[in-house]
């Protein structure tokens, strides 16, 4: 049995998410920006960055 290629898609956070298919790596990528801490923290620093930008 030969190995599956993994497809791999860059999130907005720097995280790579993999899945054997492409539409399997965004789903993967949907379920993470949900979930992940990482992704949510952030996204609050960019808005936080944003007012103070303003």
């Amino acid at each position: 049995m030969g190995k599956k290629k993994i497809h791999e898609v860059e999130c907005d956070c720097g995280a790579t998410i993999r899945g054997f298919s492409e539409h399997h790596a965004k789903q993967n990528l949907m379920i993470h920006k949900k979930a992940s801490r990482k992704h949510k923290e952030l996204l609050a620093l960019k808005e936080k960055w944003l007012k103070q930008k303003s």
